[in-house]
């Protein structure tokens, strides 16, 4: 990660801490999609950001964060789009870790970039596309649907699995749109091509870890040490701050803003 990150920034490197640095201090309102409970809108109050709203899929996350941040405007969206805010209502928006979770990206994008004001910017951040893609656990679901199902029942119940996986009442799979029914993977020209077709210019692109896809493993073995779970959190922030290919970032403008 090259982005070098300010001494109030409240995040160890990755997705968050570049987001955090790139939202406009002082700027009018931001908008952040597939915000869970909240955590990264609160930390923009530092930076005196005067409206912070977000919007997620997921109605108990949104309820969560309703008592968390009672300050904070949150909304729960069963529906991609449309987005329910006037034209040019945000100074900036944060897409974090989203979008390949998404049926509908271009529309998306294309919703994003009306609510924007001319001279607003996207932050957006993907999962990168390299050599340890294919130990995403996050489309082990897809690849392997009864194991999944069997561990996911074990560790929870099987009135959970079919609850968050078969009958989800905010229409996803998990964390993923049941219509996407796969953890997307980009590259730099991948995503500068839809960011284009949403009517965004990429201006700065910015990455983290290279490792990390590989270190989760032997951490779920180890994490009732807590002197391995110390160890590997070192490990990842080392990761994240050398490397720049698992995670990709970038900061677009509106096109002709």
């Amino acid at each position: 990660m090259r982005t070098r990150l300010g001494e109030q920034n409240p995040f160890e490197p990755g997705r968050a801490a570049f987001a955090w640095e790139h939202v406009p201090a002082g700027s009018d309102a931001h908008l952040d999609f597939g915000c869970y409970e909240g955590v990264f809108l609160d930390s923009l109050r530092a930076k005196g950001v005067r409206r912070l709203v977000g919007v997620d899929a997921s109605s108990e996350a949104v309820e969560r964060g309703r008592i968390r941040f009672p300050q904070i405007e949150l909304v729960h969206m069963t529906q991609t789009i449309p987005v329910p805010f006037p034209n040019g209502a945000f100074s900036s928006v944060s897409l974090m870790d989203v979008i390949e979770h998404v049926d509908d990206q271009v529309g998306l994008l294309r919703e994003l970039h009306r609510v924007l004001r001319s001279d607003g910017i996207l932050i957006i951040t993907v999962p990168g596309q390299y050599a340890l893609s294919f130990l995403d656990m996050g489309n082990f679901k897809f690849r392997f649907p009864r194991l999944h199902r069997w561990y996911y029942s074990a560790r929870h119940s099987r009135e959970e699995y079919e609850r968050r996986y078969i009958s989800n009442p905010d229409g996803l799979m998990g964390d993923i749109s049941a219509k996407k029914g796969w953890h997307e993977h980009f590259s730099r020209e991948k995503l500068g091509n839809l960011l284009r077709q949403g009517g965004f210019v990429p201006d700065n692109f910015d990455g983290s870890n290279f490792w990390n896809r590989f270190l989760v493993f032997p951490e779920l073995g180890l994490r009732w040490l807590p002197p391995a779970r110390g160890l590997f959190r070192g490990l990842k922030s080392v990761d994240a701050r050398w490397f720049a290919s698992s995670n990709l970032f970038c900061v677009a403008r509106k096109a002709g803003g």
